[in-house]
């Protein structure tokens, strides 16, 4: 199967499981990234190992014909930054990592975490103008744990992705045909710097809360002095109430 694969590091097993699966990938987009935070290092190299053009520009609708016109099948879509123009006579898909029609949006990972939900999932579903609306294709639902955090969410989900690309790819046409309406659904919205902020009062569940739903991400931490940025720190509880919690490991800078 003759494919085209948008995304960066994020669904990076999607990318691996297409291949793996005999897909004949001719073209990658991704997208700048800090890679300090968010990373298209295993994309890029992808790309340069297996001799296939690779673009960090916006995908075009120009684009998109072109890779219609050269046999192109279909389109994933796996952690991409830009708005997409939809090509009506090609197939595209979008993988996203929530049980649709629950938690559309561009990153519901952390709010669900935020949110104490018990269980999330994956969701192929197909493209079209309006973000995360499509029909279902295939989705895989997991449980939460209390101690749920951003890494570990994502390494449930990359444990589903090899099975389903296998069995999405197994019987392609007949999966897209026959892909099913979502119901009415809610967008979640881009979490902001209120949402991932503490200080010395913050409550201990709270501060382990955000800390767990954005591991690996910047949160704000004042200690009434100066402003720390935490990166893949913990909360324990503090020792009595005036000390409600302590920070541990992690990365840590003082501004």
């Amino acid at each position: 199967m003759k494919i085209a694969y948008a995304g960066f590091d994020l669904f990076y097993p999607m990318l691996e499981s297409l291949y793996k699966n005999g897909c004949e990938i001719v073209k990658i987009f991704s997208n700048k990234v800090d890679n300090v935070t968010e990373f298209n290092l295993k994309v890029t190299e992808f790309a340069h190992a297996h001799d296939i053009p690779i673009t960090y520009d916006k995908i075009t609708l120009e684009d998109l014909v072109s890779l219609k016109n050269d046999g192109v099948e279909a389109l994933f879509c796996a952690a991409y930054y830009y708005r997409m123009p939809i090509l009506e006579n090609l197939k595209m898909i979008n993988v996203h990592p929530s049980l649709l029609p629950k938690g559309r949006g561009s990153w519901p990972m952390p709010l669900s975490i935020l949110n104490c939900d018990k269980k999330s999932g994956v969701t192929f579903h197909i493209m079209e103008e309006s973000f995360d609306t499509g029909k279902i294709i295939m989705q895989r639902e997991f449980e939460l744990s209390n101690d749920e955090n951003l890494d570990s969410f994502m390494e449930k989900i990359y444990a589903l992705l090899p099975q389903m690309v296998k069995e999405l790819l197994s019987d392609f046409d007949n999966y897209y045909q026959h892909a099913t309406t979502q119901g009415e659904g809610e967008y979640l919205s881009t979490p902001d710097e209120n949402d991932y902020i503490i200080d010395k009062n913050t409550d201990f569940e709270k501060a382990d809360r955000i800390l767990r739903a954005f591991y690996g991400f910047d949160v704000l931490y004042s200690d009434g002095e100066k402003t720390h940025r935490l990166r893949k720190a913990k909360a324990i509880k503090g020792e009595n109430e005036n000390e409600k919690f302590k920070v541990v490991g992690g990365y840590i800078k003082a501004e």
